[in-house]
């Protein structure tokens, strides 16, 4: 059986203990630059928001993958694990990712909740088991499912005023332009720009030129993070 590089680097990203590494080692999974790589062509920016209200958690930030397969690594094993354990876990106050595989959070959970929402809870589980079978579709396959997963994700935690989850995937800087602008929803341009710190004109401009100027390439992920408000 012969295996190329992009076959190797899906069983790597799909395999819990690389993620357990990249946790051990620091390494940037929810806010940065994964790997320290340079977004490219291939590149998936994710944006994800982890809100519990009651435990005074509230998580959000810009990351950069080097392509969708990292993209669906880290959903299956960094996202859902730490979505299921701040939403449903009633004992820990601090925000964390769980060093453990997605079968592990929910069995230690379970074993002191007692008041859990079955429902809710199979809906985590039926995610988790949605995300491990999309391995095997190609780029552009993957690419549509996960953002239709997305949207069906973000739909189904949006509906407790105090908890909310949330994850959106760009499939180019410029996507992002049109999130930031659409997602503080008002008209005037004046209250967008005081918003996110800087001209709608040079936002839009730092956006197009992510790909073509290494400068900005380097800095964009942090100056997202740095400039915009709570967007979920």
């Amino acid at each position: 059986m012969n295996f190329n590089n992009k076959t190797l680097l899906k069983n790597y990203y799909k395999d819990y203990h690389y993620w357990e590494n990249k946790i051990i080692s620091n390494d940037s999974v929810l806010s940065g630059y994964f790997e320290n790589k340079t977004i490219t062509t291939h590149s998936k920016i994710i944006y994800t928001g982890i809100l519990n209200a009651k435990k005074n958690i509230i998580e959000c930030g810009f990351v950069s993958y080097p392509s969708i397969y990292s993209a669906l690594g880290f959903i299956q094993n960094i996202f859902l694990s730490t979505c299921f354990f701040t939403w449903f876990d009633s004992f820990s106050n601090e925000f964390c990712i769980p060093m453990a595989t997605f079968d592990t959070v929910i069995e230690e959970v379970l074993k002191h909740e007692k008041n859990i929402d079955i429902n809710s809870a199979n809906f985590m589980v039926n995610s988790y088991e949605y995300i491990n079978s999309l391995w095997n579709a190609d780029e552009a396959t993957l690419t549509k499912k996960l953002i239709n997963f997305t949207d069906n994700f973000n739909n189904k935690w949006d509906n407790d005023p105090e908890k909310k989850l949330f994850i959106k995937i760009f499939d180019s800087p410029m996507e992002i332009y049109h999130f930031i602008t659409a997602t503080i929803g008002w008209d005037f341009d004046e209250f967008v720009e005081e918003e996110i710190s800087m001209n709608l004109e040079t936002l839009h401009n730092t956006c197009s030129s992510v790909l073509t100027e290494p400068l900005i390439n380097k800095r964009f992920i942090n100056l997202l993070n740095i400039n915009t408000p709570i967007l979920f």
